[in-house]
């Protein structure tokens, strides 16, 4: 595994003549409950890429660490930044590593709100810049809740020390906000909404409205069971992408 940030422009120089991919671990700085850190996203998407870097020789991009966030605002330490600077932070140092001869990027997101964001950055690049960049999240599909057992495990199996697991708890998530049913996390009746975090938990661990989560049931063990297979999968999209020819991958002219 490379970092650019630990190599010389000369190493670097010798890496852009091998191949046109880098990766970018995409993170935030968020609540995660009362027991795990709030760079649980960092971690993750610079751990997946550390891993991936090191069995593809890809070089790995330092970890943005700071998304939209702004959900989460009610809980102490979490940071944000606005969608549209987000969006601009994101293409400008795409852009910028790009100069270098990059053609094709990988954003390994660690943050579900960062998506929408980044899936427009993406668009962009592609049909204005002749760059490929594609979005896989570092954290595996099908979570059982924010900062839950899932998460919490990935976090143990990663950074053990940096969870506190005598403050994990489980959570009721709530099932209305002002007598309206919340269905799932995201919709009030049949609409969807613009939900504050605190709407669904007091203590940050949320999911689906009305479930219990429970963190108290995160292993390190289980965070191995979960993450490995997730990254084996990205790992081989990576061997594909680094291999196709780069003008295969742009967007046709338009007509």
């Amino acid at each position: 595994m490379v970092r650019l940030a630990d190599i010389t422009w000369t190493d670097a120089e010798k890496h852009f003549e091998k191949t046109d991919l880098v990766l970018m671990p995409i993170g935030a700085t968020e609540q995660h409950g009362p027991h795990s850190p709030l760079g649980t996203d960092c971690l993750t998407a610079e751990k997946v890429c550390d891993t991936i870097g090191e069995q593809t020789d890809t070089l790995v991009l330092p970890v943005i660490p700071v998304g939209i966030s702004d959900h989460h605002r009610q809980f102490p330490g979490t940071l944000w930044v606005p969608p549209q600077v987000f969006r601009e932070y994101i293409k400008a140092v795409a852009l910028s590593i790009a100069s270098h001869g990059v053609r094709k990027i990988v954003l390994v997101n660690g943050h579900g709100g960062n998506t929408n964001a980044l899936y427009e950055v993406c668009e962009e690049l592609r049909r204005e810049h002749n760059i490929f960049a594609v979005i896989v999240h570092s954290y595996t599909p099908k979570m059982d809740g924010h900062a839950g057992a899932d998460e919490t495990s990935i976090a143990l199996y990663l950074k053990p020390e940096t969870v506190k697991m005598d403050r994990a708890a489980d959570n009721v998530i709530n099932k209305e906000v002002a007598g309206i049913q919340i269905r799932g996390n995201d919709k009030l009746g049949p609409a969807i909404f613009p939900r504050d975090i605190i709407d669904l938990s007091d203590t940050g661990v949320y999911g689906g409205a009305g479930k219990t989560i429970k963190a108290s049931e995160a292993t390190a063990e289980r965070g191995e069971k979960l993450l490995k297979p997730h990254v084996e999968k990205i790992v081989k999209f990576v061997y594909e992408l680094k291999s196709t020819d780069i003008n295969k991958l742009l967007s046709k002219k338009h007509k």
